[in-house]
């Protein structure tokens, strides 16, 4: 049986305008205690695992892990390495910020044995960075690439965003330019979402932010993609685009409704049937785990909750959904979970695709993936 890890690491040394994802501003004696806290708890769940569980894949994301104590990381991936049965060819996917990276952090991890770096570079505007309070320049940006590149990392993801304050197409157009010229092998393109209680939300409902209306956004959208697509990569996923070969093995067992167990305060599991969801509190988690306790929620949905969340996001994947992977991850047909009177609609209306062994989206319907599934999930 193979899994995925994920690790949570919750601290930043500053909180973006724009961020929900659990996390808190960095401390040094309290990164300690969170590590020794992980240590307990990766020795505790290795206990739970069927003696032919392998992690295939490793992701560590925040928070910004750029920020660790590569001592303190290093001494728990030993602890993970003889708690667990690593893939011998394991992705390991580790999310930087460009300002905590140089080339000598960079060299670290890849001894480490980091082979896909995630750098949240979101824009080379250096007015749109400051728009949304990133700390890095645009021509720190091109240097961690170049190193990138010359370190020969198997991999990297580079993050970028659209629908930023103040942008426009052509601005937008302009980064994804650079970032082809750069020709890194994964991109993740995702559109900024104004959460609520963010700074970011504050200042845009107090008309001080001006968000890019929704046609502007769904230009952006388009125009990034088709120019991705058109420099060779494979838009493998709504928001991915990969060079051949090299698609997030990590979020593709994620979102084929493979099994994957969560670190770190804040983080979600799902095996053996089962969904968990770890406090989010890294006071909690800490004291939790100095008793011995996994700071986690049941939650009690289970396997057809999983199944739906796969039907949602195996619609986003170009390739669709695999019945014949659904039926094997879940023991349930896939038109058990779907309401069949709305399939017949989206099916005569070509924006759904069935051969009997794959559910998909056509072209057209490929961009409207989040409504289709809304619509199919009984």
């Amino acid at each position: 049986m193979s899994l995925g890890l994920y690790v949570h690491f919750p601290f930043c040394s500053y909180l973006c305008n724009y961020c929900d994802y659990f996390k808190v501003l960095h401390s040094k004696a309290l990164e300690e205690k969170y590590f020794a806290a992980l240590t307990t708890e990766t020795k505790l769940i290795a206990k739970e695992l069927s003696s032919d569980a392998t992690v295939d894949t490793l992701f560590i994301g925040g928070g910004t892990p750029s920020i660790a104590s590569l001592k303190l990381l290093q001494e728990w991936l030993k602890v993970a390495r003889s708690s667990f049965s690593f893939a011998e060819k394991i992705e390991f996917s580790f999310e930087c910020n460009i300002d905590s990276l140089d080339v000598e952090k960079l060299s670290l991890l890849k001894e480490l044995g980091v082979t896909r770096p995630c750098l949240g570079m979101q824009s080379f505007n250096e007015q749109l960075l400051k728009a949304i309070t990133r700390a890095h320049s645009p021509h720190e940006g091109h240097q961690v690439v170049y190193h990138c590149h010359a370190l020969g990392f198997a991999s990297f993801n580079i993050d970028l965003l659209f629908g930023m304050p103040g942008q426009s197409n052509n601005l937008f157009l302009e980064d994804v330019s650079q970032l082809v010229e750069m020709e890194p092998p994964h991109i993740s393109m995702y559109q900024l979402t104004v959460e609520p209680n963010t700074p970011l939300a504050i200042r845009v409902r107090s008309g001080e932010m001006v968000i890019p209306d929704e046609p502007t956004i769904a230009t952006m959208f388009t125009s990034g993609a088709g120019t991705l697509v058109d420099s060779g990569y494979e838009h493998y996923e709504i928001s991915s685009f990969a060079k051949p070969g090299h698609e997030c093995r990590h979020n593709l067992n994620y979102w084929t409704g493979g099994e994957f167990i969560g670190r770190g305060p804040s983080a979600h599991s799902y095996y053996n049937g089962r969904n968990y969801a770890n406090v989010e509190s890294v006071g909690e988690y800490i004291n939790s785990l100095s008793q011995k306790q996994i700071p986690r929620v049941l939650n009690e949905s289970g396997l057809l909750k999983r199944a739906d969340d796969t039907i949602v996001s195996g619609l986003r994947l170009k390739r669709g959904i695999d019945r014949g992977l659904f039926v094997e991850r879940f023991g349930i047909p896939l038109d058990e979970r779907i309401n069949l009177k709305e399939y017949e609609l989206l099916i005569k209306s070509n924006i759904i695709i069935d051969d009997g062994h794959t559910l998909r989206t056509s072209d057209t319907g490929f961009f409207q993936a989040d409504e289709i599934a809304r619509r199919l999930i009984k």
